[in-house]
């Protein structure tokens, strides 16, 4: 039987390590489902996914995958302080508008009946008693007046305010699509009419200094017949001259 050597059961036995170093470790992603490989080196450690952006723990050599810890809150950040600080803000003006509300509504409530102190009213008793009353003759109300017995509607509970069924007011759904498109109609309406008074105001400038053509007309024929005019004017005051500048010359 044929014994194999062990130094190369060794070195097949250091490239299969090798070879399961090198290979990535494959997963998929907790959130999106995307099939992830990542070295071995991270093994354990808390990644980015590239698809969704979301954290997720690498899983490790054995396949166990520990969750993510809570993030903490770092209160030294000036951005969360910020912003804690304004929700706080606004918590402060809720309540306070809740105040307000519940205020009017306590005042409007009757007031509770003062019951005197018995001792009180003792006293009071006693001086009523001590003061002479004259008796009084009765007095006889006329016939008509004991026929006539005023007849007493029930009166109908008043409810509280607090149970009384209020009908919402109907809002009216606004559509800003539409106000916006109307609002460009009219401006672009407003402008082209701006434009239209322009040009006719141009237009109106333009014919106070056109004259029609037939004035042209008798302008040229006119200024034509002074030029020439004019010309035969000079040629004759020019032609006894020449003769008697000829003549002087030897």
């Amino acid at each position: 039987m044929a014994i194999g050597c062990p130094c190369k059961t060794i070195i097949k036995i250091t490239k299969t390590k090798q070879r399961n170093c090198s290979m990535p470790i494959k997963f998929r992603c907790q959130h999106c489902d995307q099939l992830m490989g990542i070295s071995r080196s991270k093994a354990g450690e808390v990644v980015d996914c590239p698809t969704c952006g979301l954290s997720v723990r690498v899983p490790g050599l054995d396949g166990e995958v520990a969750p993510i810890p809570q993030p903490k809150l770092d209160l030294k950040d000036a951005e969360l302080t910020n912003a804690l600080d304004e929700l706080a803000a606004i918590g402060a003006n809720v309540t306070l508008d809740k105040q307000q509300h519940v205020e009017p509504e306590l005042n409007l409530q009757p007031a509770a009946s003062v019951r005197p102190a018995p001792q009180m009213q003792s006293a009071h008793e006693e001086a009523f008693k001590a003061i002479p009353v004259k008796p009084v003759s009765p007095v006889v109300a006329p016939q008509q007046a004991e026929s006539a017995s005023p007849i007493q509607q029930p009166e109908a509970p008043i409810a509280p305010v607090s149970q009384l069924s209020v009908e919402p007011a109907n809002e009216t759904e606004i559509n800003h699509e539409e106000e916006l498109s109307n609002l460009a109609s009219l401006a672009q309406k407003r402008a082209s009419d701006v434009l239209a008074e322009k040009k006719k105001n141009r237009l109106k400038r333009s014919a106070r200094y056109e004259l029609p053509t037939s004035t042209w007309i008798i302008i040229l024929i006119t200024f034509a017949a002074l030029t020439f005019s004019i010309g035969l004017l000079v040629g004759r005051n020019m032609s006894p001259i020449l003769p008697t500048v000829n003549a002087n010359q030897p």
